[in-house]
């Protein structure tokens, strides 16, 4: 592959950089000691609740299993999976040496190695991050393969180059992006970048590969920054361009509110991006980073992690939003009970 040449991105003076890094940590400290004072005083407002939740109300998510492990509602039984909404009465039973992690109504983590039947809560209000991860997996529960995603479903034609990723109006976290593209045979290409708010465009030779990330040592994308993209079929010189693509990257603010959920994830002694990506993935999906919502749970499937209906429909309408229709056609039919 050609040598890169380096982007000429919008410099930013080193004290700047240190003044805004400074700003950050201040910003992401006082959030996060805000998310415990919340948390600290969350059982004392769930205790001012009065009566217990609604028959059908979760009362427990499965979060990672290890091993054989079933879940007995009334008289069926079926295996139990990440994901998985659990209700008062439900008897989750592992197979020796098997175990399954689970984040109940309150917040806190449980884990299951022995037979156990899940107890109603003796408050109604659950915590911040169950009620958000089970409200999430409800919307995605009640989605099939008829839904097309606010990307529209993006078919590339054989033969010719399509833009694929970033898609348009998609948010990316903060960094250097991966571009994708479909092939037009014996082509080679130059990708072209600029920041739709002011900024030079760079031109970058790519050659014939169809995919091409910034190396290392290239200046990161600016944060809370739009860009326009494009390829070149055939390069600048008598080739054509296709049209633009924008994304936007992930501002510092929402990185901040992105890393306040993932601690909140690790105040439960779950590691995001280990036994606690089912959490990870569905705070992804409420930020709207689609991309990295795919990410952890493409991570999931090649873990083999076991993953129920509703995980696998997140899935589905996650690959929609990109653009991806046999990608998200596949996730639906494995929520069916029927993959291929």
């Amino acid at each position: 592959m050609p040598t890169m040449p380096t982007p000429r991105m919008l410099p930013q003076e080193p004290d700047l950089r240190r003044r805004h890094a400074r700003a950050v940590t201040r910003r992401r400290r006082a959030a996060v000691a805000a998310l415990a004072l919340a948390l600290a005083l969350q059982p004392r407002a769930a205790s001012a609740q009065q009566g217990p939740p609604a028959a059908d109300d979760p009362v427990a998510l499965v979060v990672r299993v290890q091993g054989q492990v079933r879940v007995e509602r009334g008289e069926g039984s079926a295996p139990a999976a990440a994901g998985q909404r659990l209700l008062a009465g439900d008897r989750v039973v592992p197979e020796p040496s098997a175990r399954a992690l689970l984040v109940i109504r309150s917040g806190a983590q449980q884990v299951v190695d022995e037979p156990t039947t899940l107890a109603a809560p003796s408050t109604a209000e659950p915590a911040d991050l169950f009620a958000r991860a089970v409200a999430t997996l409800a919307q995605a529960a009640s989605l099939d393969a008829t839904f097309g995603g606010r990307q529209g479903m993006i078919r590339p034609i054989p033969g010719r180059t399509s833009l694929l990723a970033p898609a348009n109006g998609l948010t990316v976290l903060p960094g250097r992006p991966s571009f994708l593209w479909s092939a037009t045979p014996d082509a080679r290409y130059e990708l072209m970048l600029r920041r739709v708010e002011g900024g030079r465009p760079e031109i970058f030779d790519v050659g014939a590969d169809t995919t091409w990330t910034a190396p290392p040592g290239t200046p990161e994308l600016i944060p809370g920054a739009t860009y326009a993209w494009t390829v070149f079929v055939g390069g600048r010189d008598g080739g054509r361009p296709l049209p633009q693509q924008e994304f936007r990257m992930a501002s510092a603010r929402e990185s901040d509110t992105l890393e306040t959920h993932m601690d909140a994830i690790r105040m439960l002694g779950l590691d995001p991006s280990g036994d606690g990506r089912v959490l990870a993935a569905i705070v992804l999906r409420q930020l709207d980073l689609f991309y990295a919502a795919s990410d952890a749970l493409d991570a999931l499937r090649r873990d083999g992690v076991p993953m129920s209906p509703d995980l696998h429909r997140l899935h589905g309408e996650v690959l929609a939003e990109l653009g991806d229709p046999e990608g998200a056609r596949r996730a639906f039919d494995r929520a069916a009970g029927s993959p291929r």
